[in-house]
């Protein structure tokens, strides 16, 4: 056999890493391959570059044999000692280069097409990079990815991004990508027989497509074994309980299938992914993912201030210098920028200062729609809404936020001690991952605080007060109006 050194092992995986990746390894990465190839403790590496051992071992190793797992390994984990011997196996088989083009054997840049279903147009998509590297990441390693954050964010959007840059990549590591949006709240049954009719494949008749929910979903499970997918299904927030005093169950009664549905999707073996995008997270699967299963979750937060101000650049507004004035109402939210810009466009003549000098409550109107899917009383619990109305009336004049301390007394007094500090936890997590209140801690003391964005707490207060929130004991009103605040 021939043998293969160090040097030529780190360019064969660089060649794999940017054409499965979209990206070159870095500096750390080719060290910790080096550390591998070489059979060396991490210390012998990191003495001689400027890297630490802790850093190689724990942060950039780990990360790296998850994503080689995933574009190397064939259904074989990849791991420090296991590396070289997979490596040298798939390069004198020809593996690699089968992956790898050369004059010889030039690369198919033909495009994968998007079926199933029209995914956003990404041609004004911004920032992002960073996101989409840990997206790519994820579905490199596992077999269900949630992507969560509030209305607007742009989990659609990064997720059309992220099929776009696939489906022009040539040797992607998928076969087929589709795209479905589930807003209609299909049952399960709908949409596998719909799924398999998308992937055409010959062994799945129409009268196949009449089996029950369980042979239906090992149908499925045998297309995402012959044929690497990425199924993206839009808006799955649809199938989660809506009254959640009532149960613990994430899913609504006549979409309880889905829970084994996803677990199944989880634990058989099989080399596809489905990206799942949704207004809050899928806590069934997100315990799949603590036990080690091949499962993901990670919540979008608003763009950056860069990426935001491309919006507007975009829409060609003028008076830079109020640009971040502008949009630090909307905390990054793309939607809502998009909305606002194309409102000053119109009637402001593309001034930022106009619109800022008119004090004007156009934002919140603006807002409203993306408020109203982000806010929904119905969907919150007893608990939820106290905490939401606490915030509401204790930030009123005070600086903004509230220890979680002092929530927690004020709050107990309030219920009568009947408040359980693990509930209110509970709560204040959830609350979180819906984007409807903003946790920090003191960077001394650690002590957590909690707070309500601006334009959330001026919609709370307006529901407040018309009675949106509902009338049961429990539920307190604010001790005094809210003061007028524009934003």
């Amino acid at each position: 056999m021939r043998t293969i050194d160090c040097q030529e092992a780190i360019e064969a995986i660089d060649e794999l890493m940017l054409l499965k990746a979209g990206r070159r390894l870095s500096q750390d990465e080719q060290l910790v391959i080096e550390a591998a190839w070489e059979d060396k403790h991490y210390k012998e590496i990191a003495q001689t570059h400027s890297s630490t051992i802790d850093r190689l071992q724990r942060d950039v190793g780990q990360k790296l044999w998850i994503l080689l797992t995933g574009i190397l390994g064939n259904g074989e984990k990849i791991t420090k000692k296991r590396l070289r011997s997979i490596l040298e196996r798939r390069m004198v088989t020809g593996f690699l280069l089968s992956s790898v083009p050369s004059q010889s054997n030039p690369v198919n840049t033909s495009a994968i097409p998007v079926i199933g279903g029209q995914p956003p147009n990404v041609q004004t998509f911004f920032g992002r990079e960073v996101e989409l590297n840990q997206l790519r990441e994820a579905i490199a390693h596992s077999r269900c990815v949630v992507l969560y954050g509030a209305p607007g964010i742009g989990k659609s959007a990064m997720s059309a991004k992220l099929i776009d840059q696939i489906s022009k990549q040539p040797h992607s590591q998928f076969n087929y990508l589709i795209w479905k949006s589930v807003h209609n709240s299909p049952p399960l049954k709908a949409l596998l027989a719909n799924l398999l009719k998308v992937l055409a494949l010959k062994a799945f008749q129409e009268q196949r497509l009449r089996e029950d929910t369980h042979q239906l979903t090992a149908l499925f499970i045998e297309a995402l074994s012959m044929r690497r997918c990425l199924l993206v299904l839009d808006t799955a927030e649809v199938w989660l309980r809506q009254q959640r005093d009532s149960s613990c169950n994430p899913y609504s009664e006549q979409y309880s299938e889905y829970a084994t549905f996803f677990r199944t999707i989880v634990e058989e073996k099989h080399s596809s992914c489905i990206i799942l995008t949704s207004r809050e997270p899928f806590k069934d699967l997100m315990k799949l993912q603590r036990s080690g299963r091949p499962s993901d979750s990670f919540k979008l937060e608003g763009l950056d201030v860069k990426a935001a101000k491309e919006i507007l650049q975009a829409r060609g507004l003028t008076d830079e210098q109020k640009w971040s004035e502008l949009l630090e109402p909307y905390l990054g939210n793309p939607a809502a920028i998009e909305l606002v810009a194309s409102r000053i466009e119109k009637f402001f003549s593309g001034s930022v200062a106009k619109f800022l000098h008119y004090k004007t409550d156009l934002i919140s109107e603006i807002f409203r729609e993306i408020l109203a899917q982000q806010y929904q009383p119905g969907r919150l619990t007893h608990l939820e809404k106290q905490i939401l109305l606490y915030l509401a009336e204790k930030t009123i004049d005070a600086s903004g936020t509230i220890g979680f301390t002092q929530m927690f007394e004020e709050l107990q007094t309030r219920t009568k001690n009947t408040l359980s500090c693990s509930g209110l936890v509970e709560a204040i997590e959830t609350l979180g991952d819906r984007s409807l209140i903003v946790v920090s801690a003191d960077k001394v003391t650690k002590e957590l605080f909690l707070k309500l964005p601006p334009i959330i707490k001026r919609y709370v207060i307006q529901q407040e007060q018309t009675g949106l929130l509902g009338t049961a004991p429990e539920l307190f009103s604010l001790s005094k109006p809210p003061e007028s605040f524009a934003v």
